[in-house]
């Protein structure tokens, strides 16, 4: 990131990404892929994004360990597990741009679902949490688009900020894991961690003041707003993807 220009842009995307990560619990790295792609590439944004979020991280476990539940976050975690190794591969072997596609527009069309009202109200037991959560760590390992848990978490009955903290403890242990995956694949080089520490503290400190926004906000506001940073994350996605090609 030696030119100006980029480091800039990479800045913002960082800092963006960030704030929407503390507001939310999740979306930063969604946030974040357009413009890294961009600048970068799918395959080595991907890593440098992910190692940027597990940094970010650190700010918001403390408050998410004494409001999860670990009944519905346990299931969640075995069932990326499953599906990590599959989704790692993905990155490294499969067209990144198909694949990209294929996830953005699926996170579009059931956020636009859940925007226009769609909820569950019954709490998903051990089954349904494992098989979302196969889904959701495919998605993360393949282009660390963690949206589908997300999604249907925020869809259930638990308050915004139960599902918030659930979220960020899934995203944690499933960065910690693909991390991992990365590092014996090669993927992660000199090259993704200068970057990485380039771009952590102003994701951190983004990270903090989304965090603070969070605090009181009205729970349906909330969930709304939750959904919109969903869709034009996705829809971004969709259009550098698509320019870029």
């Amino acid at each position: 990131m030696s030119d100006p220009l980029s480091l800039s842009i990479a800045i913002a995307a960082a800092v963006v990404g960030g704030f929407v990560r503390g507001y939310s619990g999740f979306a930063g790295p969604m946030i974040m892929l357009p413009a890294m792609t961009f600048l970068f590439g799918p395959v080595t944004a991907v890593v440098t994004i992910l190692l940027v979020d597990l940094i970010g991280n650190v700010v918001l476990l403390p408050d998410a360990v004494r409001q999860v539940s670990w009944r519905a976050v346990t299931p969640l975690i075995l069932g990326t597990v499953v599906s990590i190794p599959f989704g790692s591969y993905l990155l490294l072997a499969a067209d990144p741009h198909l694949m990209k596609l294929a996830i953005v527009y699926a996170v579009i069309g059931i956020a636009l679902v859940m925007l226009f009202g769609w909820r569950y109200r019954q709490a998903l037991g051990t089954g349904p949490l494992f098989a979302v959560g196969v889904l959701g760590g495919g998605f993360l390992s393949a282009a660390y688009i963690g949206a589908i848990v997300p999604i249907f978490l925020y869809a259930g009955p638990d308050s915004a900020g139960r599902s918030r903290a659930n979220i960020i403890i899934w995203a944690f242990v499933g960065a910690v894991l693909i991390a991992a995956a990365y590092v014996y694949g090669g993927a992660v080089t000199k090259v993704e961690l200068l970057r990485a520490a380039i771009l952590a503290p102003f994701y951190l400190g983004a990270i903090f003041l989304g965090s603070r926004l969070f605090r009181g906000i009205d729970e349906t506001l909330f969930r709304r707003s939750v959904l919109i940073i969903l869709i034009c994350g996705s829809v971004a996605g969709v259009v550098i993807s698509e320019n870029g090609s």
